[in-house]
């Protein structure tokens, strides 16, 4: 009787644990996963978008990459992605008042009024696209920074065709 490969030893072999992780995702697709939304206020998301502020200032790290939609706060609707490189931090109050990936106006802020969290980190953020006109969806109830937007395909949605062409959509 052979004995399991150490990396075997509940019988588990590499193309059973790709065909558990694609059934999964098929699965979550099913059930209604989408993309993620950060639900952040004005002004800032206008910045984000806008490409003039590339950190998101948060009180937790977080474990989600890649694209993420841009949720203006209040609005009840989407205004664009962008993609979450990476989580830096926790911060020191030197690293928010020097940063260039912040506007002015918001490192003043800092320089005034202190760290904003006990322990603060910064969502580092590139290649924002404004979508052509604001995106309704149905808010979940206790949800505060982040949602699930399951109705939200981003390979349909249509994209403003310059950086700032959304920037004037007013939610009606």
């Amino acid at each position: 009787m052979a004995l399991p490969k150490s990396w075997d030893l509940f019988a588990w072999s590499d193309a059973q644990q790709l065909r558990d992780r694609e059934r999964l995702i098929e699965e979550r697709a099913a059930e209604g996963f989408g993309p993620r939304g950060l639900i952040i206020r004005d002004p800032y998301a206008t910045q984000i978008l806008n490409g003039e502020k590339r950190w998101e200032i948060r009180g937790r790290a977080t474990q989600i990459r890649g694209t993420i939609i841009i949720i203006k706060s209040g609005t009840g609707c989407a205004f664009g992605t962008v993609n979450l490189k990476q989580v830096l931090g926790p911060l020191a109050l030197d690293d928010l008042t020097r940063s260039s990936e912040l506007p002015l106006a918001e490192r003043e802020e800092f320089s005034s009024g202190g760290l904003p969290y006990s322990r603060t980190f910064a969502y580092v953020l590139d290649n924002p696209r404004w979508f052509d006109a604001p995106v309704r969806y149905q808010h979940p109830n206790g949800a505060v920074t982040w949602v699930r937007l399951p109705d939200l395909n981003l390979e349909t949605v249509r994209y403003a065709t310059s950086a700032y062409g959304a920037a004037q959509h007013r939610v009606g």
